[in-house]
C-alpha cells in the first residue's frame, strides 16, 4: 500500500465530528430516502429537492432551487470556505435502472429501515447515500467550530431521462457558479474488498429510433407477395447493422476509438469483474466472442456497442391476426468510449443504412451525450486516492473507464473523480438497495480528507506537454 502524505489542512477535529454525530447523519439520509422522489412522480421530486436545499442551508450554504427546460430543477448550492473550489455533481431521482416489483423488497422500499448496519431503501446506494455525504463533510466541519479549508459547490439535478438533455445549456449559463478546481461525481461504491473505487469517466450515449413506412395503413397478409412490408424493411436494415459475430458493422464505428495505453491496462487489472455473477444472472455459459473474465474487465470498459434495445411494428396479440405490417420502429441504443463523437457516429449510421440500399430508413435522435475520461494522471485523482488510503486504510483502485454512460462531458474540460458509499454488493436500483452505516461514515471523511488536501492549493492541472489524455 502506497503511504498517505499529510494533508495540508489538519482534518482531525472535522473527522472527530462526523463520529460524534453520524447517528444524525443517517437519520437525515434516512429522511431523505423516505422521499419518492421517483421521475414519474412530480411531487416526490419537488420535496426531495426542497429538502436538499434546506440541508445546504442549514449548514450556512446559499441553494437556490433553479426551474430548468428538459430537466426537473436543479439545485445549484455553495457553501463558503477557504479559496479552492471542490464541485460535487449529484443527483436527487431515483430509479435510473427498471426496478422489478416492490413486492421483492424486504422491507417497503420507502421505509428506510436499518437491519444489521444496513440502511435499506430505494435510492441510497444511487445516489442519495453520495449526496448527503457531500453536505455532512461540510457540516463535519463547522460542527468542529471550523470554516471548512475549501468552498463547497454543489450541482444536483432531478433527471427527467437518463441523459439528461438540460444539462448542457444549464451549465453553460451558470459557468461562473460551477467554476471548480476539482469535480466528485457519486457513481462509485467500494469492491468487495472493502477497496474504494475511483471511477474517471463515463460512457457517451446516441439513442436513436429506426422507422419506416411502406404502406399507408396495415393491410391483410393476403396482399403479402404483391405489397412490401414495413417490418421486413426494417429487419433487414437493423441486420445490416452487425456483422455475424456481433461486430458493428457500420464503417468507421471503431475508427477514433482511443487505444488503452500500458498504464490504463495495468489499472484495469486491478479491478475486480465477477464474471460467474454475470453468467449466472443472464443465463448464459461464456461471452461473445470467447473472451474470459480478465479479457472481459476491459472489453466492458473500453469497446463501443450498438445494441437494438426494441422493435416494434405489426399485430402482436395472441391471436392469427394475418396482418402486413404498414409500419415499424426501432430504438437502437449506441454507447461510446473515449475518443468517439456521437455527431460522427451518427453520420456513418445514416450513410451505411443509405450505401445499403435503406435510404427509406428514418433515423431520429432521442438522446446524444459525448464521452468523457479523467486522465488517470492528473494531480487531482492523486490528490483523491491519497485521501481515500487515508479514510479507508486501503489501497484505491484507480478506474480508468467505466461501463455506465452519462453526462459528465457537460461539464467541460475539467477533472473529475467518482467516489461513493457503497459496495459492489448494494443492490443499485433493485429489491433491497442498501447502504452499510460503515460505508457512509467512511464516505464522509473521505470527503473531509479531500477537503483538508485540497486547502494548499495542489492539484495543480497538467499542461499538454505533460501528455494529458484529453
Amino acid at each position: 500500500m502506497t503511504a498517505p502524505t499529510e494533508p495540508a489542512v489538519d482534518p482531525s477535529a472535522a473527522l472527530d465530528a462526523v463520529d460524534r454525530h453520524l447517528d444524525e447523519f443517517v437519520d437525515r439520509l434516512r429522511d431523505l430516502c423516505r422521499l419518492r422522489s421517483r421521475r414519474q412522480e412530480p411531487a416526490g421530486m419537488a420535496a426531495a429537492a426542497q429538502f436538499v436545499a434546506e440541508e445546504l442551508r442549514q449548514w450556512g450554504g446559499t441553494a437556490d432551487i433553479v426551474e430548468w427546460e428538459n430537466s426537473y430543477p436543479y439545485v445549484l448550492g455553495e457553501i463558503d470556505g477557504g479559496p479552492r473550489r471542490l464541485l460535487h455533481f449529484l443527483h436527487y431521482d431515483v430509479e435510473i435502472e427498471p426496478t422489478g416489483d416492490e413486492s421483492a423488497w424486504t422491507s417497503p422500499p420507502y421505509a428506510a429501515e436499518i437491519r444489521q448496519g444496513r440502511l435499506f431503501a430505494r435510492g441510497v446506494a444511487d445516489d442519495k447515500g453520495a449526496l448527503m455525504s457531500r453536505i455532512h463533510a461540510v457540516a463535519a466541519w463547522r460542527l468542529a467550530g471550523l470554516t471548512p479549508p475549501v468552498t463547497s459547490i454543489f450541482l444536483i439535478e432531478g433527471k427527467r431521462r437518463l441523459d439528461s438533455p438540460g444539462l448542457p445549456s444549464f451549465v453553460r449559463r451558470h459557468a461562473d457558479r460551477l467554476a471548480s478546481d476539482g469535480t466528485l461525481w457519486e457513481n462509485s461504491w467500494s469492491d468487495a474488498l472493502g477497496r474504494p473505487l475511483l471511477k474517471l469517466g463515463e460512457k457517451g450515449l446516441l439513442y436513436l429510433t429506426l422507422s419506416v413506412r411502406t404502406l399507408n395503413r396495415d393491410l391483410t397478409s393476403q396482399n403479402a407477395a404483391l405489397l412490401p412490408s414495413a417490418s421486413h424493411r426494417l429487419v433487414a436494415a437493423l441486420a445490416s447493422l452487425h456483422h455475424p459475430d456481433g461486430r458493428v458493422r457500420v464503417p468507421g464505428f471503431y475508427t477514433d476509438v482511443r487505444p488503452v495505453t500500458a498504464q490504463e491496462r495495468q489499472l484495469l487489472d486491478q479491478i475486480e469483474f465477477d464474471g460467474e455473477f454475470l453468467r449466472r444472472r443472464s443465463g448464459v455459459t461464456g461471452f461473445v466472442g470467447g473472451v474470459d473474465d480478465r479479457e472481459a474487465t476491459s472489453v466492458v470498459r473500453t469497446v463501443p456497442t450498438l445494441t437494438i434495445a426494441g422493435v416494434e411494428t405489426g399485430d402482436n396479440r395472441p391471436d392469427v391476426t394475418l396482418g402486413l405490417p404498414s409500419q415499424a420502429t426501432a430504438k437502437v441504443e449506441i454507447r461510446l468510449v473515449a475518443g468517439q463523437r456521437p455527431e460522427r457516429i451518427l453520420r456513418s449510421v445514416e450513410e451505411h443504412l443509405r450505401e445499403q440500399g435503406f435510404a427509406d430508413v428514418r433515423v431520429e435522435v432521442v438522446a446524444s451525450n459525448a464521452p468523457n475520461a479523467t486522465d488517470h494522471r492528473d494531480p487531482f485523482v492523486a490528490l483523491v486516492a491519497d485521501a481515500a488510503r487515508r479514510a479507508y486504510g486501503h489501497e484505491p483502485v484507480i478506474e480508468p473507464y467505466t461501463t455506465w454512460v452519462g453526462n459528465q462531458a457537460a461539464l467541460g474540460d475539467r477533472p473529475i473523480v467518482g467516489i461513493g458509499v457503497s459496495r459492489a454488493d448494494s443492490g443499485f436500483d433493485g429489491p433491497d438497495e442498501n447502504v452499510r452505516i460503515d460505508d457512509y461514515r467512511s464516505g464522509i471523511r473521505h470527503v473531509v480528507e479531500i477537503m483538508a488536501a485540497m486547502a494548499d492549493g495542489g492539484a495543480r492541472r497538467p499542461t499538454d506537454d505533460e501528455g494529458a489524455l484529453r
